[in-house]
């Protein structure tokens, strides 16, 4: 669970390759998220959270690659901001732990919710 750029998809792809079930969930203000997340076992969920300043220049690099100005809303401090306390909001009532994914590599977020899964005390949540 998490906003837009916090390496959902990448990250669902690679625990699936091993031979994971993963359910990618994104969080946006005006998308409710489907009401079984919050039937499910809050230890089958990891949300992803970043900090707004790493995760408004991965936005901005985004919106440039697609040639698009870094002035649209979704690269906008009180946007991301917005969505981060939306995310909060949501992880506080499911109760699932949470990895911050601001500076770390892919392999690294999913070893902390492998480690997380199969019980290991390496999760930092």
């Amino acid at each position: 669970i998490g906003v837009s750029r916090t390496s959902k998809t990448p990250l669902s792809q690679y625990l699936a390759h091993k031979k994971y079930k993963v359910m990618n969930v994104p969080m946006v203000p005006e998308v409710t998220p489907p009401k079984e997340l919050y039937n499910v076992d809050p230890n089958k969920c990891v949300g992803l959270k970043i900090n707004p300043t790493s995760l408004n220049k991965i936005r901005k690099e985004r919106l440039a690659q697609l040639g698009l100005k870094d002035t649209a809303s979704y690269a906008n401090d009180q946007r991301i901001q917005e969505e981060l306390d939306y995310f909060n909001e949501v992880i506080g009532k499911i109760g699932c732990p949470v990895i911050d994914v601001s500076e770390k590599a892919i392999e690294e977020t999913a070893n902390e919710i492998l480690g997380y899964i199969e019980g290991r005390p390496d999760i930092k949540g």
